[in-house]
């Protein structure tokens, strides 16, 4: 995986093997002062992952509660609290990922084997592609719910494009995940 920061040696945004992110809504490398905005907000929302991971998956489950089915900590027919401690508990490691990426920003490859083997997992799961575009926007919100002003549109522009390269490539590992069930349905 290539760089996403301008002036890093890219001209583009690389989010896996050199491909954009499916729709190309990113727009282009970060910008410095995208980079320095993103860590300085996750500065803020890493003061409390526990809390800022409840509120991420509580807008999920606002926005799309069929979600729900996919997480073993929403047991059916239960009212699901923020204070659920296996809510919280998975919210933290998503936020640990968040963390990963902010940390890697100028340069992803690191982090790419276990976002492609997250994504595989994922597949697992039953996640669907689709799910992404919620969980991002659930990001999004969180974001813009935690950070008020801090968050200008250059940095929440950042924010998306990191977000898109993260899922992007959670989205490959998806991919290759159904590939090789697949073929192994049609080896004998």
């Amino acid at each position: 995986m290539g760089t996403i920061v301008e002036g890093e040696g890219t001209d583009q945004v690389n989010g896996y093997g050199g491909e954009k992110e499916p729709g190309g809504e990113h727009g282009g490398p970060l910008t410095q002062e995208q980079v320095l905005g993103i860590k300085e907000t996750w500065a803020v929302l890493a003061q409390d992952p526990i809390e800022r991971g409840a509120d991420l998956f509580m807008k999920i489950f606002e926005d799309d509660p069929d979600l729900k089915k996919l997480f073993y900590f929403a047991d059916e027919g239960r009212e699901l609290s923020r204070e659920d401690q296996r809510m919280r508990s998975h919210g933290e490691r998503v936020m640990e990922a968040v963390g990963a990426a902010v940390d890697n920003l100028g340069d992803l490859s690191p982090i790419v084997p276990v976002l492609t083997e997250l994504g595989a997992l994922h597949y697992k799961y039953g996640v669907q592609p689709s799910y992404f575009d919620t969980v991002g926007a659930a990001l999004i919100y969180t974001l813009e719910t935690n950070l008020g002003d801090k968050l200008t549109p250059g940095v929440r522009q950042g924010w998306v494009q990191v977000y898109g390269i993260v899922g992007a490539t959670m989205k490959k590992g998806m991919q290759q995940a159904m590939d090789q069930q697949n073929m192994g349905k049609t080896c004998p």
